[in-house]
């Protein structure tokens, strides 16, 4: 890629670990300057329960590719996000690799909220359609989520939530560039018009290229975005952004847990690069791969006709299509296929408020929210492939060929909030409408002459009655409470409830791939599926926030009551075993925050927690037979982790060493798949001038990860419900090794 001058790197560099610290990256704003703390402290008299990720943290905390907020955020206490590709791109396309106090996201919902909005989704694309250069904070809500955040197709875990970074009220313009090994190279420039009348704007570019750290294939990002901000009056504020993101990499091999266990010959065992020439081999690296377009557009608009009254509307939509390819690997190589799961689907909705302060002692807020997104999942289109002598793909039909509708959720919402001397209270409460949408299941009877296109396909195809549903309606009372109390001008304790909600989708595709078996006993879906319920957790926290001179700390202890949670259980009613939602689980643990600058030149964040997270039954394996599950920690959900970093300042130079540990993790409820604790050590050197090549300030980065070259598993795939003995099998995946990078970023 042939580059101008000012966007050369002076460095040459090796490709990160997963997840680095990077230094500083400078950024367009009016308001950043070099005091800005980590973490910005919660003003005390104020309701709510979060920690706000600043400029500084997304600079400090983020990876070279500065795409994903789970890589900022992993610094909170209970929160888990290892993911196997050190740009933070590579994660499996069916759910997000981010644990929050052990739970992990249930069904086609995403973790986070763009300036409150729930544009994310899995399974798909545009997971990372959004550049951290582009956002001014990140708030993570763990358990507790005040009514106009506990929102999406799941809020199980909690949200996180990104402010954008609004147009500068200033003309400027923000260049990085960085280079690494394998190829590894990214370019953002963003360009800010400042003031222009009553409007300003921005707009930016970032491509993100390289080869894969182990095994062959390689990905390619590319980014842009458009921000306008209209302001004519004080009464009147117009915000419209647009985003369009196009993803393409290839994945990381799966691990089984008898080759995890033997990560000394394992760890860099990835599929392979020749193309096969022999029947039934799947093991070919650009059979594994994804590719998906993205488009979002979004916008805020507010009128406050008093200086006591805000009226405000928050359109969203979102498009994705695209393909992600895996192999299907049988115990009976004859069985084994490469399936291409296609995917098309918009998601679009808003968010309507009204609020009115009538004093410091109340403040209110009514409002209404409409969603409505399309599947997958539960999946619609899955054509599979075999594998003939000469090592080539031939058509064999369906896996799953299905009509979907919409899911739609709406829900009325009402918030009181205030300050009464001393204490302060946020009260809301929200009655929502969950429809499911219906599923037509069209692929029993397909085979390789059913026609490959989709269309076509359905055209022409049969309905299952046995394996197709009416839509499905959950209507729920989601509460939540927050207490404050100010002890002191630099203390205060808190009590907070919250109900959040998901469902997993995976019931559809289960029945499919046994329909014989539910067939012979006589079982359709429909009878499974009308004994869904809707999985909700009630989510109790008790905390401290104090300063001690500059620092905070905030010691918090909580507990979450599930109930509904889906497990594969035998259902002596139908005499079958399936995917239900029958389980009751218990969630307790102890998280301590710190953070805040020691001196003027050093500053820190520390954060430790505990945490269990576990099904509180044992369940029917057969009519005669039960799993022990009581008491056993959840899959992929660490009891024990500490987080640190430190920030020191000499001159013009910045050190900022990291640590993350994680404690051992289990693959399967049952506890009989156990992968070791690890700890990976971080390092970034950082150099700042005032001016450099016609900037008017330019930072210098060279970042080393994963000092101690440790080999780990990074992510497990496992469902919470995945017993030892399942069909299905966890897989695993190894992290990146050491490495170097170095970087260049110049604001004019």
């Amino acid at each position: 890629m042939k580059l101008s001058p000012l966007m050369i790197s002076i460095t040459v560099c090796s490709i990160l670990a997963a997840n680095p610290i990077s230094v500083e990256r400078i950024v367009v704003t009016d308001t950043q300057s070099d005091n800005d703390q980590l973490i910005a402290d919660t003003n005390l008299s104020k309701p709510g329960n979060f920690q706000t990720f600043t400029t500084k943290s997304i600079a400090t905390l983020g990876t070279q590719a500065n795409m994903n907020p789970y890589s900022v955020i992993q610094f909170s206490p209970s929160v888990n996000f290892t993911p196997v590709d050190p740009a933070g791109s590579n994660e499996p396309s069916y759910h997000d690799p981010i644990r929050i106090r052990g739970k992990s996201q249930t069904g086609p919902g995403g973790v986070y909220l763009i300036d409150g909005m729930p544009l994310s989704s899995n399974p798909g694309g545009g997971k990372q359609m959004i550049d951290m250069d582009n956002i001014a904070a990140i708030n993570l809500f763990k358990g507790y989520l005040p009514v106009d955040k506990n929102i999406g197709f799941s809020s199980l875990i909690g949200k996180v939530d990104m402010d954008i970074l609004r147009p500068s009220n200033k003309m400027g313009t923000n260049v990085s560039q960085s280079f690494g090994k394998d190829d590894f190279s990214r370019t953002f420039v963003r360009l800010d018009t400042g003031k222009l009348g009553d409007v300003s704007a921005f707009g930016s570019f970032s491509q993100m290229s390289g080869d894969k750290t182990k095994g062959a294939g390689n990905l390619k990002r590319t980014n842009a975005m458009l921000g306008l901000k209209y302001i004519p009056n004080d009464a009147v504020k117009a915000e419209i952004f647009a985003i369009k993101n196009s993803d393409d990499h290839h994945n990381y091999y799966n691990l089984s847990y008898a080759e995890s266990t033997d990560l000394g010959q394992n760890f860099g065992k990835d599929y392979a690069a020749l193309h096969p020439s022999s029947a039934n081999d799947v093991n070919f690296y650009d059979w594994n791969k994804q590719n998906f377009d993205t488009t979002a557009v979004f916008a805020n608009f507010e009128y406050k006709p008093t200086s006591k009254d805000t009226l405000s509307l928050k359109p969203y939509y979102k498009k994705d299509s695209g393909d992600y390819w895996y192999s299907s690997v049988n115990a009976d190589p004859t069985k084994n296929r490469v399936i291409n799961w296609h995917m098309d689907h918009d998601l679009f909705g808003g968010i309507a408020a009204y609020s009115h302060d009538f004093s410091d002692a109340l403040n209110t807020k009514i409002g209404y929210w409409f969603h409505k997104q399309l599947p997958p999942g539960p999946p619609s289109e899955q054509t599979k492939y075999k594998v003939d002598a000469s090592g080539n793909l031939v058509y064999d039909g369906y896996a799953i060929l299905a009509d979907n509708g919409y899911h739609t959720l709406s829900s009325p919402f009402i918030e009181l909030s205030g300050t009464i001397d001393r204490f302060n209270y946020l009260i809301g409460a929200r009655y929502q409408t969950f429809k499911l949408g219906s599923l037509h299941s069209y692929t029993n009877g397909t085979s390789n002459l059913t026609s490959p296109n989709y269309d076509t396909a359905i055209a022409n195809g049969t309905l299952d009655t046995w394996s197709s549903v009416d839509e499905k309606t959950f209507h729920t009372f989601i509460p939540s409470l927050y207490l404050g109390y100010t002890l002191a001008s630099n203390t205060s304790i808190y009590l907070d409830y919250s109900r959040t909600y998901g469902i997993d989708v995976n019931l559809f595709p289960s029945y499919v791939q046994n329909r014989a078996n539910f067939v012979a006993k006589g079982v359709t879906l429909q009878q499974l599926w009308d004994k869904m319920g809707l999985e909700t957790s009630d989510n109790i926290d008790l905390g401290l926030k104090t300063t001690i001179g500059s620092i905070t700390f905030n010691p918090n202890a909580y507990v979450s009551f599930v109930k509904n949670k889906q497990a594969n259980v035998y259902d002596s009613q139908y005499a079958v075993s399936y995917p239900a939602n029958v389980g009751d689980a218990l969630g307790y643990g102890a998280e301590i925050s710190a953070y805040g600058p020691i001196s003027e030149q050093l500053e820190f964040l520390l954060g430790l927690s505990y945490n269990k997270y576990t099904f509180t039954q044992n369940f029917s394996s057969s009519a005669t037979a039960t799993i022990n599950t009581d008491g056993n920690q959840l899959p992929d959900a660490p009891v024990y982790m500490a987080k640190g970093a430190l920030s020191y300042h000499v001159g013009n130079w910045t050190l900022s060493p990291s640590m993350r540990y994680t404690s051992s993790r289990y693959g399967d409820v049952q506890n009989t798949q156990k992968v070791d604790p690890y700890t990976i050590i971080d390092f970034d050197l950082a150099y700042r001038i005032a001016s450099f090549m016609g900037s008017h300030n330019a930072l210098f980065r060279l970042t080393a990860t994963n000092l101690t070259n440790k080999k780990y598993i990074a992510t497990i795939n496992a469902a919470d419900n995945f017993l030892a003995a399942s069909t299905t099998a966890t897989t695993y995946q190894t992290g990146a090794p050491f490495g170097l990078f170095g970087s260049i970023n110049l604001k004019f």
